[in-house]
């Protein structure tokens, strides 16, 4: 925690300073990256060349949310922390939600069309989350819709009947739809 505000903020406003410490090998070569933006642009360079083993990377909060440094607070500056970080999740789910669901389509001059796809989408989210949750699909963060979309749903399939059975058969290749069905076909039967 360190005393810096900017000019013009509240009194009892603080910053959080959190470092993390970064394998060379995590860094994404993406370089849109979040993780990636946060590490000094000297370490990653040094890092990304294999000269460095690891790097840093370093986020702030600035906030002047009530911490045990306050009598009347219960609050920790982890606490805090935890807080703002919970609700960077929201937000990720909602950008989700207009970008990888199609709620930029909003609004329709009919509120029942409205209400249908906006439940519509936020299904489609949440399908998305479990099932990634449940076949390990994403190892590194959660894959956005639009990358499920492409690589998992629009995927071009044969629907065959073979002694009154059906079967999907994907098209041939490195394809996440084969993966993922052989994953949810491994998993333990529901109680």
């Amino acid at each position: 925690m360190s005393d810096y505000r900017p000019a013009g903020w509240p009194e009892e406003t603080y910053t959080i300073v959190r470092r993390v410490r970064v394998d060379a090998e995590e860094i994404s070569a993406d370089p849109r990256s979040r993780r990636r933006r946060t590490i000094e642009a000297g370490q990653l360079a040094l890092a990304l060349e294999g000269t460095a083993t690891h790097a840093y990377a370093v986020s702030f909060i600035v906030t002047n949310i009530a911490t045990h440094n306050d009598p009347n607070s219960g609050e920790t500056v982890l606490d805090v922390e935890a807080w703002f970080r919970r609700r960077t999740d929201i937000e990720d789910r909602i950008r989700e939600a207009k970008l990888g669901a199609a709620l930029r389509h909003l609004p329709s001059g009919y509120q029942g069309v409205n209400q249908v796809w906006t439940w519509a989408a936020l299904l489609a989210g949440n399908i998305s989350t479990l099932l990634q949750a449940l076949t390990g699909i994403d190892k590194h963060s959660r894959a956005h819709g639009a990358r499920l979309r492409h690589e998992l749903l629009c995927v071009p399939a044969l629907l065959i009947h073979h002694a009154g059975s059906p079967i999907l058969r994907p098209p041939t290749g490195d394809l996440l739809l084969p993966a993922v069905l052989a994953r949810i076909r491994e998993l333990p039967a529901a109680a």
